[in-house]
This record gives C-alpha cells, sequence and structure tokens, in this order.
C-alpha cells in the first residue's frame, strides 16, 4: 500500500510518499533494490526526516530533540517527560521569555533616543520575575535523568537475607527462584515496576560476602558494581540476625539507601538509626509492610514530571539565568540601563539556541546524529 502525503502537512512538510509492505527482511530489502535502481532516491540519514522537519519549521530543535529522547526512552517517565516536551510546554514558555525580553530591549533602547522614560525598579521587577521562571524549570531538572532513565534499584545484602523474597513481592508474581539454600541469584535480574507515578527499575542480586569463589563470585562483583551505579539501594537485613557492623560498608556505595529489616514474622531486633538511612520492617514472604516500603521508595524522589530533561536544555538555561542575575546584580549596584543591555542580549541569544533559530551547524548535526535510520 502506498500513501501520499502532501506538503505542508507531511511529518517532514514536504512531499512524502509511504510504503506499507510485509515485514519479510527480503521483501523489503526487494522493494529498496527497486527505489534505488531508479537512481532517484537514497538512504536517509540518521535523524534525517525529523530535521527535515525542523528545517521546514514542523517543529523546533526541542521538540526534535524530545522524538529522539521519545524513542530512545526506556522508561514510562522518560516517555512522559518526552511526550511533554514534544507537545511544546518548554517552547512555550521559552518563547514567552523571549517575547519578554525582546520588549524589554526594545523599551530600554528607546528610553536613550526618545523622551520615554522607564524606570529601573520596572526593569528590575522584570528581571526578577524571569529569574524565577527559570529556577523553576532549573529546580525541576535536578535528577530529570535518573527520571529519564528510571530508578535503578538494587536489592542487597548478605546471602538468605530475602532479597529474591523481596523482588517478587515487590513485583507481585514469583519472578526470582526462592530457596532455604544460599547463593540461588548469581547474576543481577531487572524488572520495572511503576510506584506513585515513578519508574523504578528493580535488580535483585546475588548476596554479598567477602569470601566467595567461581560463579558465586563474579556474582558477587556484579552486585557491587550495581551498587556503585545505582541510584537507590534497598539494604535487606535478616531479623533474626541482625546488621553485622561489617555491613556498614555496603550502606553508602548508592546516593541513598533504605534498610529493610526483613522476616519480622520470625522475629524482630533492634537496629541502630544510621543517619540518611530510613529502616522499614516487613516480612515478605506474608507480604506485611511492602505497601510502606513502596511509599517510603517513591518518596525519596521528587514527585511529578521534570519540566526539562535534556542535557543541553539544562546547560543552556543555567547560562540563560546567569546572564539575567548577572543583569540583576547590575542594576541593583547602581548600573545605568544600557549596560544590561548587553545580559539582555546574552539571554535572548541562549534561547534562541535552545529553540534552534540560532545554531551551530556542527552542533545541530551532532543532535540529529544521535538519532536511528528513519527517523
Amino acid at each position: 500500500m502506498i500513501v501520499f502525503h502532501p506538503k505542508p502537512f507531511s511529518y517532514t512538510g514536504e512531499d512524502l510518499t509511504e510504503i506499507s509492505c510485509h515485514g519479510n527482511p527480503l521483501i523489503v530489502a526487494e522493494i529498496m533494490d527497486v527505489i534505488k535502481g531508479t537512481y532517484l532516491a537514497r538512504l536517509a540519514e540518521r535523524g534525517e526526516f525529523t530535521k527535515r522537519a525542523y528545517i521546514n519549521s514542523k517543529i523546533d530543535l526541542t521538540q526534535a530533540e524530545a522524538i529522539g529522547a521519545l524513542i530512545a526512552s526506556k522508561s514510562l517517565s522518560g516517555l512522559e517527560m518526552a511526550r511533554n516536551t514534544l507537545g511544546g510546554k518548554l517552547s512555550k514558555k521559552l518563547k514567552n521569555i523571549s517575547g519578554e525580553l525582546n520588549q524589554l530591549l526594545a523599551d530600554i533602547e528607546a528610553s536613550f533616543i526618545t523622551d520615554r522614560e522607564i524606570s529601573e525598579s520596572s526593569v528590575l521587577s522584570k528581571m526578577n520575575i524571569i529569574a524565577g521562571d527559570l529556577d523553576t524549570y532549573l529546580d525541576s531538572a535536578q535528577g530529570a535523568t535518573t527520571m529519564y532513565n528510571g530508578i535503578s534499584t538494587v536489592i542487597a545484602g548478605l546471602p538468605n537475607a530475602g532479597k529474591s523474597s523481596l523482588f517478587n513481592a515487590i513485583l507481585g508474581y514469583p519472578r526470582t527462584i526462592v530457596h532455604e539454600d544460599a547463593g540461588t541469584t548469581r547474576d543481577v535480574v531487572k524488572e520495572h515496576i511503576l510506584i506513585n507515578g515513578l519508574d523504578f527499575i528493580l535488580c535483585d542480586t546475588a548476596g554479598i560476602k567477602e569470601i566467595s569463589t567461581g560463579p558465586e563470585q563474579i556474582g558477587v562483583e556484579k552486585t557491587i558494581e550495581a551498587l556503585k551505579t545505582s541510584d537507590l539501594t534497598l539494604y535487606i537485613v535478616d531479623a533474626t540476625r541482625g546488621i553485622a557492623q561489617d555491613e556498614h560498608k555496603w550502606l553508602h556505595l548508592s546516593p541513598k539507601t533504605i534498610l529493610v529489616l526483613n522476616k519480622i514474622d520470625l522475629h524482630t531486633c533492634d537496629i541502630p538509626k544510621i543517619p540518611d538511612i530510613d529502616t522499614v520492617r516487613i516480612s515478605a514472604k506474608y507480604n506485611q509492610g511492602i505497601d510502606e516500603l513502596l511509599n517510603v521508595m517513591a518518596g525519596s524522589f521528587p514527585s511529578g514530571t521534570p519540566q526539562v530533561f535534556i542535557e543541553r536544555h539544562i546547560y543552556l538555561l543555567k547560562k540563560t539565568r546567569e546572564s539575567i542575575i548577572s543583569s540583576v546584580n547590575a542594576i541593583e549596584n547602581g548600573m545605568t540601563l544600557d549596560v544590561i543591555t548587553i545580559d539582555i542580549r546574552d539571554a535572548l541569544a541562549y534561547i534562541r539556541e535552545i529553540l534552534g533559530e540560532d545554531i551551530n551547524a556542527d552542533i545541530m548535526e551532532s543532535i540529529f546524529s544521535k538519532f536511528c535510520i528513519g527517523k
């Protein structure tokens, strides 16, 4: 089936033809050979369709980057963040700020050649409002990369502490083997779970112990590596044994740790309060305390969807804010308004770069080179 999409209503804004056929790679290859044999077409470059949509003003650069982020996302949170940017929320806000700065710049420059005056207090007030808006976006960007990728959560602890039982209890079904013999888990097992709107990537790991050999040693090494690269650790402790002093060194390998006291149906021991670490008591076998644990996990991270999450946007927004704050400081230090026009122009240049209204060709090529072919 062949569908014609006439300009300017197509995805790229150009005349576009879409061919649908059976997914057999041999059939696709034959059709591609026929098309290439006409010498009227070539294979698209990485991201070329989205690049053409940007060049033809169907979307701005922030939306183009959001398409790449949407395709690359491996978490539900990442999908939501990319959809919001693709929908134009960030673009609309930046265009509003750009319009306010342009108007402010025009008013200041007009005051130099006309009798129309503009007060420093009104300029200062507007600049502070813009700085506040930028702060809101940058505050939401803290931890945005973690939210986009999904919160890597490692379940760790000594052998037979109940790590796999907890893993299964959180998921709600028996994903990994649970056995009374230690060492049943020797590799890292991963699953996604959505908790209060946050996407957690749960990792069940091999039990940590100092002395291990063979495949078990490799499993322990993978556990330690996972801890070092995780966003959250659920360190599980057998309530019938308590936590040993030499286990404390495993508690601070990731940015956040929750101490999970398991098997409270058998016994519960007193755990000394450890600074910056929450303690939750559970019985993974009987599903006791799991809801409380999920709430503590979700409460360890900011709620809501970050409005800015792409590193290029965050960097340029920070530069924009620096220029705005520089102008605020200049006014407060008694500088005349003509001095701050330089800062306003710099701020406008950074915003235009985010939107792709004024961007270096090499940077643009770098952005689209990260896309896959056909997007």
